[in-house]
């Protein structure tokens, strides 16, 4: 009987523990070819759930781009350094202003000082802060991120003619990006401090470019204009089943004109279950009976799932509303995992550039060679780190925020 208990309950977990198997099996594989093979002669160092792939030609590449109009980067990446700074002050502020969203949520302060609702923090561990299909969608932007973030430091480092000992791409355990490794040494010893600020500041002055183009392709390539209802996803067995599809438009509700997702539960709230509705969707009429809402049978309950449809510009409208969604949602997540990689990196927390920025500015103003420049250094970071580290603590402990990222 326990034996029973036992494999029903394994059988219960098996959808959650299958990504974290495939993905251990893909490591033993790894691990089984570099036995084998001896991967390292080939540039390819494995180690526990951690790979780095060493390739000559993405140095070339940083020494092609860094090397164009060296005097034209370093003009770029100096102006880029004030903006780090102002983004890295701009990131205490959203800390701070969440953290104590927190402390009212959890009745620590009065409501009255409420800047909104705390948003979630958190590191993305898929499995445990997400489920592994929504880590998916964020892979290609997440790498393409980290690329980005590490193409920044490189072609400063050669526009200044540091020397870049090895770049590659790296995996550890479920996270893909890339690396550029300059001389350090010859960073401490042999740069000045215009130099080593450059360097430190390009990567995250790359993610916020970045983010900055996500932005101009939304504001470029998308309407902005409501024009409708799009249905994501049917609820089986529901009165939409069979009647409504995935990936159409709603736009019209008997002789109700329907442009956003609240036009349409506006509608419904004036709707009992059993009218019959005539619906215009992708252009066409069709006749639904609204059903009993399963938590409230005095409330009217179609069954699907929506989102206000806006579409792309002619002629990218063509390609139909699920794929101007899907793009959308591309680009936004492009937008917030730039941005706020970007922006993380620039907190003064060891080993961040943030940290080496704040080093070298208090460097440059009281010194740290001073007792007291040491201490505003130690004491930023550790204000810095308390931040980050309340955020995340707080996000846990209101497991509402972490099922969005479940859902």
């Amino acid at each position: 009987m326990l034996q029973l208990e036992f494999l029903l309950l394994f059988l219960e977990a098996l959808p959650l523990l299958l990504p974290w198997l495939i993905l251990l099996l893909a490591w033993l594989i790894l691990f089984i070819l570099d036995a084998r093979y001896n991967l390292e002669k080939r540039g390819i160092e494995v180690g526990l759930f951690m790979m780095m792939a060493r390739t000559q030609r993405f140095n070339n590449l940083l020494n092609r781009i860094g090397r164009w109009h060296p005097r034209a980067w370093r003009y770029i990446w100096s102006g880029f350094v004030a903006v780090c700074f102002a983004f890295s002050i701009i990131g205490f502020y959203f800390l701070i202003l969440n953290l104590i969203s927190f402390f009212v949520d959890f009745g620590l302060l009065p409501q009255v000082v409420s800047p909104g609702p705390p948003g979630p923090i958190v590191p993305l561990v898929p499995g445990i802060t997400m489920s592994f299909f929504f880590f998916l969608t964020l892979l290609i932007p997440l790498i393409v991120s980290i690329i980005v973030h590490e193409m920044g430091h490189g072609v400063a480092a050669r526009a200044d003619d540091i020397p870049v000992r090895s770049s590659g791409l790296f995996a550890l355990f479920f996270l893909f990006g890339a690396f550029v490794e300059p001389d350090e040494e010859y960073v401490k010893v042999k740069t000045t401090r215009r130099e080593r600020v450059r360097f430190f500041a390009a990567g995250s002055a790359a993610n916020l470019s970045l983010a900055l183009i996500a932005t101009i392709l939304m504001l470029v390539l998308v309407v902005r204009v409501p024009q409708g209802v799009l249905i994501t996803d049917v609820t089986l067995g529901s009165s939409a089943d069979g009647v409504l599809s995935p990936w159409t438009v709603i736009t019209g509700m008997n002789e109700t004109s329907i442009a956003t997702a609240d036009d349409l539960g506006a509608f419904l709230d004036n709707t009992n279950p059993g009218d019959l509705i005539i619906f215009t969707v992708n252009g066409e009429s069709v006749n639904l009976t609204v059903g009993e809402h399963p938590q409230n049978a005095s409330r009217a309950y179609i069954g699907i799932y929506l989102t206000t449809y806006v579409p792309l510009v002619p002629p990218l409208n063509l390609l139909g509303p699920s794929f101007g969604i899907e793009f959308q949602r591309s680009l936004l997540w492009f937008y917030v995992i730039s941005l706020s990689l970007g922006i993380m990196n620039l907190l003064p927390i060891p080993p961040l550039d943030g940290d080496r920025l704040f080093k070298e500015l208090i460097d440059a103003t009281v010194s740290l060679e001073r007792r007291s420049g040491r201490i505003l250094l130690n004491s930023i970071r550790i204000f810095a780190l308390s931040l980050l580290i309340l955020n995340i603590a707080f996000t846990f402990l209101r497991p509402d925020l972490l099922f969005l990222f479940f859902n």
